[in-house]
């Protein structure tokens, strides 16, 4: 929300802005409209005038299309392309065309067929017959139109069909001599492409022999699918040869041999030697248990079997010490148990682990070797493409030039180019002066010239015109806008005197209403009336302001203290014999100068002109006149001299209680304007500044910035019984 009131605000000031700039400018064009409105006739008239002499000419027109350029079609071959089109974007081989149409041997060409001469009786030369000459684009289309303007109707059709033949003709010559180009490029370029196609074709063989490269596609899905393969076999081989080295380690515990102790051991338990001690061990062992039961163990025959047996184990022990190298239970020896005892099995299964360690080394080094052609298969693949394309390329350039030879062969024996004339320049019936554009165009430079005379007008004329502008060079409140017409009749008198019911009048009983209701601790009981520069009339505002508080009954003195250029004797049409001067030099006294010009006002006009105002202005007696004049009368206003004339206002102004100051437009400079105010903030006047009142506005101004005007011209209009009645009734 905060947002949409920012934008709104944004916009208002925009608005605010630009209908400001808007009505300034009407302001400065309703201030200067007789000389821009003497600049616009005069640029018209003379445009009247001189358009009043324009002769009748005649137009011809012809067309020509162009179609697409075939040749330049049949050479285009990459990098050895010579294009019809443009170089530019922005650009179309029509607008070419066009600068070849009027190209200088074109033009001059036709010049020398027609013999066409200026107006001196001269040949005519080529950049005479040009400006003449329009050579457009028609729309979005691939036809361009020729035109010619003379005041001879034949003459503008002879030099149109003139021209388009000469162009013609001579882009006949330029298409043939295009074709003869083209053929001999492409009768030259071909044995090039030629062969290298053929080293092109060599190389990718090469690449395939060297690389042992069939289909790369293909080998890539066969090496996915081996690698897939031999992957898997290689996790069931492992998982295998990890069963086998389980039972292996177990039965090798079980044992305590290796595979070389227990291949000793079997071939040992086979030998008929070991096999005879194995049987005479049963027979010895089977005697013994049958003596037993017959006899005790100390009985001889039980102790010869045991040294016996002992015998034979001890025999046999020598022989596995000798052959085997480790201890070897006797069963493990038991001929009949050879072929299902435990040392075959552990035998048995450490061959076949032996042979998955095989398998699977094998199967590893396959794996190896499929990963690492896998591996350059990319670099492979990216060798053959780049191969391929300049082959595929060199192959679609030979193939299209050789399809172009044949068509070149057709081409370089026609005689036509890619141009058409489709509409001859026809006898015009009907001319024209072309003096419409021109008065339009003079029209238009009128109100250019006359808007530059304002602004010309505006620039040179330093002066504040206009309220908004005092306003921004015055940093004052404006206490009162004074319409121009009390000027008019300040010649017969004061206003305020004379038309006390008029709306003027009014306004400077507001002015004093203004000066009463000001933020200030004390009201000023001395009035200091001044203003920029001389003219502004300060003085009969002073006069005004003076009737009106004293109408209001308020007893006010008026003193006209600019001594070097009086004008209140003047104003109130009074004798100027004896004065200021007078009183300060102490030759009369203020009750015997004063003069009444109405009830409650007195009047101490200037007297004859002193030889040092200045002197007398900052004399003692000065300021004891004033000290007077403000205990014997409630309001004292002085009438000074303006700032940027004497230092009188600065003498005044130690006097006064406040200041007033008087600003008209169009009399104050912008240079004046800030004189005085630095004249006033150097002698630190600026605060004692009560207001500003601006003077001498024009009736349009004064409507335009006091709202109330035109209510109140309306109230003030009445016929005087009206108004007395209603002034009576309030």
């Amino acid at each position: 929300m905060t947002n949409l009131q920012k934008d709104h605000g944004s916009y208002s000031n925009q608005r605010e802005e630009l209908d400001i700039n808007i009505g300034q400018y009407f302001l400065k064009l309703k201030r200067r409209w007789i000389p821009a409105l003497s600049v616009f006739a005069l640029t018209v008239g003379t445009t009247f005038f001189l358009t009043s002499f324009l002769e009748k000419t005649y137009k011809s027109e012809g067309k020509i299309l162009f179609k697409k350029n075939s040749i330049n079609e049949l050479i285009e071959l990459g990098e050895n392309a010579n294009q019809f089109g443009s170089l530019l974007n922005d650009q179309t081989p029509l607008s070419t065309e066009q600068l070849r149409i009027t190209s200088k041997p074109v033009l001059q060409e036709t010049i020398d067929q027609l013999k066409l001469e200026n107006a001196e009786g001269e040949p005519l030369k080529p950049k005479e017959l040009e400006q003449r000459l329009s050579v457009e684009i028609v729309g979005a289309t691939d036809v361009i139109s020729v035109s010619y303007k003379d005041e001879d109707p034949v003459i503008a059709s002879k030099v149109v069909n003139t021209l388009i033949d000469v162009y013609i003709k001579e882009h006949i010559r330029s298409s043939k001599s295009a074709t003869d180009s083209a053929g001999s490029f492409i009768t030259t370029t071909i044995p090039k492409i030629e062969d290298k196609l053929q080293g092109l074709e060599s190389r990718l063989q090469n690449f395939y022999e060297k690389n042992q490269v069939v289909d790369l596609q293909e080998e890539k899905k066969i090496l996915v699918s081996e690698i897939g393969l031999l992957n898997r076999q290689i996790s069931s081989v492992g998982a295998e040869l990890q069963g086998k080295k389980a039972q292996t380690a177990s039965l090798q515990n079980q044992l305590g041999l290796n595979l070389k102790q227990a291949i000793a051991a079997n071939q040992l338990a086979n030998t008929p030697q070991v096999n005879s001690i194995l049987e005479q061990l049963r027979t010895t062992e089977t005697e013994l248990s049958q003596e037993r039961q017959r006899f005790n163990d100390n009985h001889p025959l039980i102790a010869s079997l045991k040294e016996k047996k002992q015998a034979l184990k001890s025999q046999l022990r020598g022989l596995v010490n000798q052959y085997v190298g480790a201890r070897v239970s006797e069963g493990l020896l038991q001929a009949g148990n050879v072929k299902e005892n435990q040392i075959e099995r552990f035998i048995s299964l450490k061959i076949d682990e032996l042979s998955l360690q095989t398998e699977l080394s094998s199967l590893y080094q396959y794996q190896q070797v499929y990963l690492n052609r896998a591996k350059e298969l990319p670099r492979l693949e990216k060798q053959e493409q780049a191969l391929l394309r300049e082959v595929e390329s060199a192959r679609s350039t030979y193939k299209t030039l050789l399809d172009n030879k044949s068509e070149i062969d057709i081409l370089v024996n026609q005689q036509t180019g890619n141009a058409e004339v489709i509409e001859l320049g026809q006898v015009p019936e009907d001319g024209t002066t072309g003096r419409i554009p021109l008065l339009i165009l003079g029209v238009l430079m009128g109100l250019l010239l006359s808007n530059l005379t304002v602004i010309l007008l505006e620039m040179q004329d330093r002066t504040l015109k206009t309220i908004p502008e005092i306003k921004r060079k015055f940093a004052y409140q404006v206490l009162g806008i004074i319409p121009l017409d009390t000027l008019h009749n300040s010649q017969e008198g004061i206003i305020v005197q004379r038309e006390p019911d008029s709306f003027t009048s009014e306004v400077y009983r507001m002015i004093q209403t203004n000066l009463k209701f000001l933020p200030v601790q004390q009201q000023p009981k001395v009035i200091l009336m001044t203003s920029s520069v001389p003219g502004e009339g300060k003085s009969t505002v002073a006069a005004n302001l003076a009737a009106a508080m004293a109408q209001l009954g308020r007893k006010v003195l008026l003193i006209d203290a600019d001594l070097r250029k009086s004008s209140q004797h003047h104003l109130w049409q009074v004798s100027n014999k004896a004065g200021v001067k007078d009183v300060i030099n102490h030759k009369t006294s203020l009750a015997q100068v004063v003069s009444q010009p109405m009830k409650q006002l007195d009047l101490l006009t200037s007297g004859t002109v002193a030889p040092n105002p200045l002197a007398l202005l900052d004399s003692k007696e000065m300021s004891d006149l004033v000290a007077a004049a403000k205990k014997e009368y409630e309001l004292v206003i002085i009438d000074a001299p303006p700032l940027a004339v004497t230092a009188d206002v600065l003498t005044l102004s130690k006097l006064a209680d406040g200041i007033l100051l008087v600003s008209r437009p169009g009399i104050v400079e912008n240079e004046s304007a800030e004189l005085a105010q630095e004249t006033m903030a150097n002698a630190n006047l600026s605060q004692k500044v009560l207001g500003m009142v601006i003077n001498g506005v024009k009736p349009s101004e004064f409507d335009r910035y006091s709202y109330h005007a035109k209510y109140s011209k309306s109230y003030f209009s009445d016929s005087p019984e009206n108004s007395r009645s209603k002034t009576a009734t309030a």
